[in-house]
């Protein structure tokens, strides 16, 4: 804790001055990204500060989106506020599970034939008989974790799907939503936090669901860019 400097002589009052060193301890990158910062009673042992200074320094700290708090683990350094377009980075990625590939950035979590279960499925249109191919993959970014898919593909489709993609109309619908706790434990993110939820539904020409993908991202401190073209 060398970084914090704390001067009880200062007019200036000293939950400005603890956030103020943490907050350039942060920026010259002497608290890397999610490092954990010190509990409030350890500050308060060290330095002689109250709970409520120490917690209204970390409030002011939060709200500048520096650092961010795990219920029961303690307080972290948040990553670095990350951009990305969207269209440009998931699409290629659907693609990619689509045909079984699978690259450095992404880990397969499951990939299974399963009967169809419309109960724990979309709707595919299909018969309690029919089997689907059922994927759930992690996809990392420079620094974290950035997707959550789930792919749902019929056997009956499967390869062809992948030929018949070639002339498929693809719908995709986008939702902002509050994250399920197991979802937000693969993002390393806090409990409940909310999120992108990209659904896509690819159909051949005759209308058909060929494939079936919902895409979660983890929206703590993201912004996302969306293209668009108008015809």
């Amino acid at each position: 804790m060398e970084y914090i400097k704390i001067d009880k002589n200062l007019s200036i009052p000293l939950h400005i001055q603890l956030a103020r060193s943490i907050r350039i301890a942060i920026q010259d990158g002497i608290l890397q990204t999610n490092a954990k910062l010190p509990t409030e009673d350890e500050l308060g042992q060290k330095y002689e500060l109250s709970r409520p200074v120490v917690r209204q320094a970390y409030k002011q700290l939060l709200e500048e989106r520096l650092i961010y708090r795990l219920k029961a683990k303690g307080t972290f350094v948040l990553p670095k506020e990350e951009h990305f377009n969207l269209l440009k980075i998931l699409f290629p990625l659907t693609e990619k599970i689509s045909y079984n590939e699978v690259s450095e950035n992404i880990e397969e979590l499951e990939h299974q034939l399963k009967m169809f279960d419309p109960k724990t499925m979309p709707n595919l249109g299909l018969n309690k008989e029919d089997k689907v191919y059922h994927t759930k993959r992690l996809y990392y970014g420079e620094r974290r974790t950035m997707f959550y898919i789930e792919i749902f593909q019929p056997i009956k489709y499967y390869p062809k799907s992948i030929e018949q993609k070639i002339n498929s109309q693809i719908h995709r619908t986008i939702h902002v939503v509050k994250l399920e706790d197991d979802i937000c434990k693969l993002f390393n993110i806090p409990d409940s936090s909310a999120g992108f939820k990209i659904t896509s539904i690819t159909t051949n020409q005759e209308n058909i669901v060929i494939e079936h993908s919902v895409a979660y991202v983890q929206g703590y401190n993201v912004s996302i860019i969306l293209d668009y073209f108008k015809h």
